[in-house]
């Protein structure tokens, strides 16, 4: 798991320019957490990026587990092969990333849209217009909600996610005091 968190951290020091105007090494807390409310598929599952961002990483002394799953998603690329477009056909719902191959039963429209968004929100998010970048997830989300079909598990709640980063919280700090108290009794 460390080993996970030290290569998204590098791959995110090693995103951008070094010039003062250079893209956003980091994405904002409050645009991390609006895009990790996506849905993902991974085979026979179906969660929020949220969720899994949280299986996979654990959170720095500055950013949050959110920020650090958006930027390797948004700005190294990771969107390449995430299944994050749904497609309805003979009432079965198939999950599709942005470079899939797909379907030809589905409209023109939504292949233009699937191969297109990312690009275009990778580059908002590289300008800093944070209002355009909302507006594109907001976008993704009704999309997911729209053909996703009835499926969609429900988003945990606020509360819910506050109550797990209580949780985490506590146990790192439960742990920390029996390293603490285990450091002093082995003290010369």
């Amino acid at each position: 798991m460390i080993k996970q968190l030290f290569f998204v951290l590098a791959l995110l020091i090693s995103v951008g320019s070094a010039s003062l105007y250079a893209a956003p090494r980091v994405i904002p807390q409050a645009q991390a957490s609006h895009f990790c409310q996506l849905f993902i598929s991974k085979g026979s599952s179906l969660s929020t990026m949220s969720m899994q961002a949280h299986r996979l990483i654990q959170p720095d002394d500055s950013l949050s587990v959110e920020q650090i799953f958006a930027g390797y998603v948004l700005l190294a690329d990771g969107w390449q092969t995430m299944c994050l477009f749904p497609h309805l056909e003979n009432g079965m719902v198939s999950w599709y990333s942005a470079t899939d191959e797909l379907p030809s039963s589905m409209s023109s429209e939504h292949q233009k849209y699937i191969h297109e968004v990312f690009p275009r929100l990778v580059a908002e998010v590289k300008a800093g217009h944070w209002s355009t970048v909302d507006a594109y997830i907001d976008r993704m989300i009704q999309y997911q909600c729209q053909f996703g079909g009835s499926k969609l598990p429900s988003r945990p709640s606020s509360a819910a996610i506050i109550g797990i980063l209580l949780l985490f919280f506590a146990s790192f700090m439960i742990k920390k005091l029996v390293i603490s108290k285990k450091n002093r009794n082995f003290a010369p």
